[in-house]
């Protein structure tokens, strides 16, 4: 049975890219500008409107976004701006061609007149959606580390996305306190809210939500464009990780699995590794490098496939490296891990403990050979969680409101509260019952998915 319905999983996911075209993008079937309309503006009567910006890492001017099984594209600007018109009614797969890339990532369905704005970032095959709003005109939030600055005009970079402002953009401390552009400091932790634009984010209001810009900064992920030419005066090599920009220099260090001593030359593309290291001016700085398991180059792109569904109770996620059974409308389809998976909700990479039954996943991995049947993950990127279901996430907190023991705090997007119940760790120390949160923490949080989409805490931990 399983057999079949991956037959016709695959014959779909076929049919869909022949009718996306080559590895060039499509010129625009219809008037799709790239250019993303300002707020207020009239919806398309004649179905959705998706308004987005794109991260890659690479040039965009040769990127074009595609709705898959339709002729509606459109180029996305060298900004990273598009704009897709008059999307049919019902689930949506948008396609990403161009510049090296070839990426492809599912929407929830969309209904006549919606206006659906996206922040998504793309690297090689993957494509995944970092921030999404419906009905709201093309406006969006963003919350990461400050990685560049510009004086003229005023522009920052956060979290690999070009951030615009103006005479209106209202710069705010966590005292709500009155800012300027001057007051912004590479490697603080900003919240932005704006509007999509071709070049990047307008902002309409940012946050200083931390000053210390000594807290290291951690990137996991697959190297890519590998190079041991560097453009910063004593630097010694250069890599992605996915938009982001790596740099090093003789003093970084390199480890391999249990801490074993590594060198330079065991770093290439297509390996999972961990960063640790410091901020600086449109790149981190890395001071320690983790490379995890050998050298294993990404799969080649005509093997690739990718599948959303519904983690059922056949999945066996006790294991070191689970086997996932995904319910999706296709039908029963088998996703298994290894070591490199790597598992990541809303952009943060997260353990395999994160998975839970009843989640939604998007598989992006491998065909397996014709016996199997199966498709290998090299990511699993949770879309949502069940009602009620276990719910587990790390990052820094931000937005902090409240007190002991009732917090609301964010993290990644997501709204996490918590209550009397709540368990601390490690423990205060008496009287105290619990922690002691400032925005800019990096905590892990274990609790419940509500029905509204927010977390109720059953535990806190500070990482």
């Amino acid at each position: 049975m399983l057999m079949s319905r991956w037959t016709v999983v695959l014959a779909l996911v076929a049919v869909g890219c022949a009718a996306c075209g080559g590895d060039a993008p499509q010129t625009p079937a219809g008037p799709s500008p790239a250019v993303v309309a300002s707020p207020g503006a009239s919806s398309v009567t004649q179905g959705a409107r998706i308004l987005g910006n794109v991260s890659a890492g690479v040039p965009l001017a040769a990127m074009a976004a595609q709705v898959v099984g339709t002729p509606i594209s459109a180029p996305v600007g060298a900004g990273g701006g598009f704009a897709l018109e008059g999307v049919p009614e019902g689930n949506v797969q948008l396609r990403f061609v161009g510049s090296g890339v070839d990426a492809s990532v599912a929407l929830t369905p969309v209904r006549p007149g919606d206006v659906v704005s996206l922040l998504v970032g793309v690297a090689g095959a993957t494509a995944m959606v970092q921030s999404e709003s419906r009905n709201a005109g093309g406006k969006v939030e963003l919350e990461g580390r400050v990685e560049s600055l510009t004086a003229s005009p005023e522009t920052l970079v956060v979290a690999g996305r070009t951030v615009t402002t103006n005479t209106a953009t209202a710069i705010r401390d966590s005292n709500g306190g009155t800012k300027t552009f001057t007051d912004l400091v590479i490697g603080q932790r900003v919240h932005v809210k704006g509007t999509l634009g071709v070049d990047g984010i307008v902002a309409d209001s940012i946050l200083i939500q931390n000053t210390i810009t000594t807290i290291p900064v951690n990137v996991n992920g697959i190297v890519e464009s590998r190079d041991e030419v560097s453009p910063e005066p004593g630097m010694t090599f250069t890599f992605k990780i996915g938009s982001r920009l790596i740099e090093g220099d003789a003093a970084t260090a390199f480890f391999g699995d249990d801490d074993v001593p590594l060198a330079l030359a065991d770093l290439k593309n297509g390996q999972r590794v961990e960063v640790k290291g410091e901020m600086r001016n449109a790149f981190v700085y890395a001071v320690r490098i983790h490379i995890n398991g050998p050298t294993t180059p990404l799969p080649p792109q005509d093997d690739s496939a990718s599948v959303e569904g519904i983690v059922t109770d056949e999945s066996d996620l006790a294991a070191d490296y689970p086997t996932l059974y995904l319910d999706t409308k296709f039908g029963e389809v088998k996703v298994t891990t290894t070591s490199t998976t790597v598992v990541q909700r809303r952009g943060s990479v997260v353990d395999f403990k994160a998975l839970a039954l009843g989640q939604t996943i998007h598989a992006v991995g491998a065909r397996m050979n014709d016996a199997d049947k199966t498709l290998a993950a090299k990511m699993l990127q949770i879309k949502d969680d069940a009602t009620d279901g276990p719910f587990t996430i790390e990052g820094s907190l931000g937005g902090l409101k409240g007190a002991c023991p009732s917090f609301t705090f964010g993290i990644n997007g997501f709204s996490i509260a918590t209550d009397a119940a709540t368990v601390w760790v490690p423990a205060p120390p008496a009287p105290a019952v619990c922690l002691e949160l400032k925005s800019g923490m990096k905590v892990e949080v274990i609790g419940t998915r509500l029905a509204g989409g927010s977390v109720l805490a059953t535990s806190v931990t500070r990482k």
